[in-house]
């Protein structure tokens, strides 16, 4: 994948407000507490309007501008990205982007649910995403994060060995398992190799 200048300008802008991205969200983005299941799933979850701000940054990172969609993770938070994704379908395909500038994997298994889905544009905005978030520096894993690391390794695994899915997405799994493999989230014998994913 390629990195151009924006985009390596939105990632190191992205790491130096990464404290202020994280699981939060905008005030506006906050979930209306009433609004939850009994499972706790994110369909049952319903983020509150938005503002005026919010609404615009939604707006300018609907293009898909690298400096607009780090602006819009920064200001509504990773969790909320992806609640605002199943409240508005509208919204999604932007959400799968803007998590590329997440400072962490805790969206993980959301992305790779999406990676194996049925929508082929979603799959590849999210594994693009995995991606970008995968190369990017190794931190320390929170430990709240390491189910999720997990849990998303594993269904890009299940993905990478599933030979009626489409080469395009088996290549970008494979590609991102491999960078992920240091984490301790899969071993890296267990990655199919049939495919050349370099």
């Amino acid at each position: 994948m390629s990195w151009c200048p924006a985009r390596i300008r939105a990632v190191l802008a992205c790491c130096a407000v990464a404290l202020g991205c994280g699981r939060g969200a905008s005030p506006s983005a906050t979930l209306s507490q009433s609004s939850v299941g009994a499972d706790g799933g994110a369909e049952s979850l319903v983020p509150l309007p938005m503002d005026a701000r919010e609404r615009a940054q939604w707006a300018a990172a609907a293009d898909g501008d690298p400096e607009e969609l780090m602006r819009l993770t920064n200001l509504v938070g990773c969790e909320a990205l992806r609640e605002r994704a199943f409240a508005d379908a509208s919204l999604r395909r932007v959400a799968l982007r803007a998590e590329a500038y997440c400072p962490d994997l805790s969206e993980l298994p959301w992305l790779a649910e999406v990676a194996g889905g049925p929508d082929d544009a979603d799959a590849r905005a999210a594994l693009e995403s995995i991606g970008d978030l995968a190369a990017a520096p190794r931190r320390a894993t929170d430990p709240e994060d390491a189910t999720e690391l997990r849990e998303g390794c594993t269904a890009l695994l299940a993905l990478s060995r599933a030979v009626e899915r489409p080469r395009e997405r088996r290549v970008l799994a494979i590609r991102a398992l491999r960078m992920l493999a240091d984490r301790g989230c899969v071993k890296r014998a267990d990655i199919p190799g049939e495919l050349d994913a370099r």
